[in-house]
Protein backbone atom coordinates (compact mmCIF):
# COMPACT_ATOMS: atom_id res chain seq x y z
CA UNK A 1 0.00 0.00 0.00
CA UNK A 2 1.62 3.63 -0.89
CA UNK A 3 2.41 5.63 1.88
CA UNK A 4 0.03 8.15 3.34
CA UNK A 5 -0.88 11.28 1.73
CA UNK A 6 -3.16 14.36 2.27
CA UNK A 7 -4.67 15.55 -0.63
CA UNK A 8 -5.34 19.10 1.68
CA UNK A 9 -1.90 19.26 2.60
CA UNK A 10 -1.78 22.49 0.46
CA UNK A 11 -4.55 23.99 2.05
CA UNK A 12 -2.76 23.04 5.55
CA UNK A 13 0.62 24.75 4.66
CA UNK A 14 -1.34 27.99 3.51
CA UNK A 15 -3.37 28.17 6.67
CA UNK A 16 0.14 27.47 8.81
CA UNK A 17 1.84 30.47 6.97
CA UNK A 18 -1.69 32.53 7.58
CA UNK A 19 -1.09 31.81 11.45
CA UNK A 20 2.43 32.52 11.21
CA UNK A 21 1.53 36.01 9.23
CA UNK A 22 -1.06 37.00 12.30
CA UNK A 23 1.56 35.73 15.11
CA UNK A 24 4.03 38.58 13.34
CA UNK A 25 1.34 40.79 13.08
CA UNK A 26 0.47 40.80 16.63
CA UNK A 27 3.84 40.73 17.63
CA UNK A 28 4.57 44.26 15.82
CA UNK A 29 1.38 45.70 17.28
CA UNK A 30 2.30 44.48 20.65
CA UNK A 31 5.89 46.10 20.85
CA UNK A 32 4.55 49.21 19.52
CA UNK A 33 1.95 49.27 22.13
CA UNK A 34 4.96 48.14 25.21
CA UNK A 35 6.42 51.28 23.21
CA UNK A 36 3.67 53.38 24.11
CA UNK A 37 3.93 52.23 27.78
CA UNK A 38 7.42 52.81 28.05
CA UNK A 39 7.06 56.18 26.91
CA UNK A 40 4.73 57.34 29.38
CA UNK A 41 6.41 55.62 32.27
CA UNK A 42 9.62 57.90 31.59
CA UNK A 43 7.60 60.59 30.96
CA UNK A 44 5.70 60.07 34.65
CA UNK A 45 9.69 59.63 35.86
CA UNK A 46 10.31 62.70 34.41
CA UNK A 47 7.61 64.85 36.32
CA UNK A 48 7.91 63.30 39.66
CA UNK A 49 11.90 64.40 39.17
CA UNK A 50 10.73 67.92 38.30
CA UNK A 51 8.72 68.40 40.62
CA UNK A 52 11.45 66.95 43.32
CA UNK A 53 14.02 69.41 41.60
CA UNK A 54 11.51 72.51 42.27
CA UNK A 55 11.15 71.55 45.68
CA UNK A 56 15.14 71.43 46.29
CA UNK A 57 15.64 74.34 44.63
CA UNK A 58 12.88 75.97 46.97
CA UNK A 59 15.63 75.99 49.55
CA UNK A 60 18.73 77.29 48.04
CA UNK A 61 16.62 79.97 46.34
CA UNK A 62 16.16 80.03 42.31
CA UNK A 63 14.38 82.79 40.20
CA UNK A 64 11.12 83.12 38.90
CA UNK A 65 11.97 82.25 34.93
CA UNK A 66 13.63 78.89 36.07
CA UNK A 67 10.71 77.51 37.83
CA UNK A 68 8.28 78.88 34.96
CA UNK A 69 10.66 76.97 32.73
CA UNK A 70 10.42 73.73 34.99
CA UNK A 71 6.82 74.39 34.98
CA UNK A 72 6.53 74.91 31.74
CA UNK A 73 8.30 71.33 31.01
CA UNK A 74 6.07 69.29 33.36
CA UNK A 75 3.27 70.91 31.67
CA UNK A 76 4.48 69.41 28.39
CA UNK A 77 5.07 65.91 29.32
CA UNK A 78 1.92 65.85 30.75
CA UNK A 79 0.35 66.88 27.57
CA UNK A 80 2.34 64.60 25.56
CA UNK A 81 0.96 61.67 28.21
CA UNK A 82 -2.57 62.88 27.44
CA UNK A 83 -1.57 62.22 23.64
CA UNK A 84 -0.25 58.96 24.73
CA UNK A 85 -3.35 57.68 26.80
CA UNK A 86 -5.53 58.35 23.66
CA UNK A 87 -2.66 56.34 21.35
CA UNK A 88 -2.32 53.43 23.88
CA UNK A 89 -6.31 53.50 23.70
CA UNK A 90 -6.73 52.94 19.63
CA UNK A 91 -3.61 50.67 20.11
CA UNK A 92 -5.38 48.29 22.48
CA UNK A 93 -7.98 48.02 19.86
CA UNK A 94 -5.56 47.35 17.14
CA UNK A 95 -4.09 44.53 19.34
CA UNK A 96 -7.54 43.23 19.87
CA UNK A 97 -8.71 43.35 16.60
CA UNK A 98 -5.16 41.44 15.36
CA UNK A 99 -5.72 39.06 18.42
CA UNK A 100 -9.39 38.01 17.10
CA UNK A 101 -7.45 37.38 13.43
CA UNK A 102 -5.09 35.17 14.76
CA UNK A 103 -7.78 33.28 17.15
CA UNK A 104 -9.41 32.95 13.66
CA UNK A 105 -6.28 31.60 11.68
CA UNK A 106 -5.70 28.73 14.79
CA UNK A 107 -9.42 28.06 14.24
CA UNK A 108 -9.26 27.35 10.36
CA UNK A 109 -6.03 25.89 10.39
CA UNK A 110 -6.95 23.28 13.39
CA UNK A 111 -9.97 21.97 11.52
CA UNK A 112 -7.38 21.14 8.41
CA UNK A 113 -5.45 19.42 11.34
CA UNK A 114 -8.47 17.23 12.57
CA UNK A 115 -9.47 16.56 9.23
CA UNK A 116 -5.77 15.29 8.53
CA UNK A 117 -5.72 13.43 11.44
CA UNK A 118 -9.10 11.23 10.91
CA UNK A 119 -7.96 10.76 7.26
CA UNK A 120 -4.46 9.06 8.85
CA UNK A 121 -6.02 6.96 11.29
CA UNK A 122 -8.48 5.66 8.19
CA UNK A 123 -5.29 4.80 6.40
CA UNK A 124 -3.89 3.08 9.22
CA UNK A 125 -6.73 1.15 9.39
CA UNK A 126 -7.24 -0.02 5.73
CA UNK A 127 -3.29 -0.72 5.66
CA UNK A 128 -3.67 -2.94 8.20
CA UNK A 129 -6.61 -4.23 6.95
CA UNK A 130 -5.04 -4.93 3.71
CA UNK A 131 -1.59 -6.69 5.76
CA UNK A 132 -3.99 -9.12 7.49
CA UNK A 133 -5.39 -10.14 4.15
CA UNK A 134 -2.17 -10.64 2.34
CA UNK A 135 -1.14 -12.32 5.12
CA UNK A 136 -4.18 -14.61 5.56
CA UNK A 137 -3.95 -15.35 1.86
CA UNK A 138 -0.56 -16.35 1.68
CA UNK A 139 -1.26 -18.64 4.37
CA UNK A 140 -4.40 -19.90 2.50
CA UNK A 141 -1.67 -20.36 -0.60
CA UNK A 142 0.92 -22.53 1.86
CA UNK A 143 -1.81 -24.65 3.15
CA UNK A 144 -2.97 -25.38 -0.14
CA UNK A 145 0.05 -25.73 -1.59
CA UNK A 146 1.00 -28.09 0.87
CA UNK A 147 -2.45 -30.09 0.32
CA UNK A 148 -1.09 -30.46 -3.25
CA UNK A 149 2.14 -31.65 -2.52
CA UNK A 150 0.62 -34.33 -0.08
CA UNK A 151 -1.84 -35.42 -2.89
CA UNK A 152 0.86 -35.88 -5.44
CA UNK A 153 3.06 -38.05 -2.61
CA UNK A 154 5.84 -35.17 -2.85
CA UNK A 155 5.36 -34.61 1.79
CA UNK A 156 4.26 -36.82 3.92
CA UNK A 157 0.72 -36.53 4.88
CA UNK A 158 0.32 -34.59 8.23
CA UNK A 159 -3.02 -34.06 10.86
CA UNK A 160 -6.27 -33.07 8.91
CA UNK A 161 -7.81 -29.76 9.83
CA UNK A 162 -4.71 -28.34 10.63
CA UNK A 163 -4.21 -24.63 9.75
CA UNK A 164 -0.84 -22.56 9.49
CA UNK A 165 -0.44 -20.25 12.35
CA UNK A 166 -1.40 -16.31 11.38
CA UNK A 167 1.46 -14.35 13.17
CA UNK A 168 0.27 -10.55 13.38
CA UNK A 169 2.57 -8.34 11.58
CA UNK A 170 4.35 -5.55 14.11
CA UNK A 171 5.93 -2.61 13.63
CA UNK A 172 6.74 0.20 15.92
CA UNK A 173 3.30 2.06 15.93
CA UNK A 174 1.67 -1.60 17.13
CA UNK A 175 4.47 -1.66 19.63
CA UNK A 176 6.39 -3.84 18.51
CA UNK A 177 9.99 -2.53 20.89
CA UNK A 178 7.67 -2.79 23.88
CA UNK A 179 7.17 -6.48 22.52
CA UNK A 180 10.78 -7.44 21.69
CA UNK A 181 11.58 -6.10 25.62
CA UNK A 182 9.18 -8.39 26.66
CA UNK A 183 10.76 -11.40 24.31
CA UNK A 184 14.44 -10.39 25.68
CA UNK A 185 13.41 -10.16 29.33
CA UNK A 186 11.53 -13.69 28.99
CA UNK A 187 15.06 -15.23 27.69
CA UNK A 188 17.13 -13.92 29.81
CA UNK A 189 14.40 -15.37 32.51
CA UNK A 190 14.51 -18.78 30.77
CA UNK A 191 18.70 -18.65 30.51
CA UNK A 192 19.21 -17.52 33.92
CA UNK A 193 16.87 -20.46 35.95
CA UNK A 194 16.66 -23.27 33.62
CA UNK A 195 20.13 -23.05 31.55
CA UNK A 196 21.97 -21.35 34.19
CA UNK A 197 23.26 -19.00 31.45
CA UNK A 198 22.03 -15.91 33.63
CA UNK A 199 23.85 -13.03 35.05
Amino acid sequence: MKRFQFSLETILKLREWKEDEEIRKLSVVVSELNALFTEREFNEKEIDRSYREIESSAKVGTSLSDYLSIERYIQSLMKLNEDLALKIEAKNEDVDRVRQGLILARKDKKVIEVLKENRYLEWKKKRKRQERREVEEYNSNLAASLAFAEGIGLTEPKAKGKIPKTFKILNREDGGDELMSDFKNLRDFYEKYYMGKGK
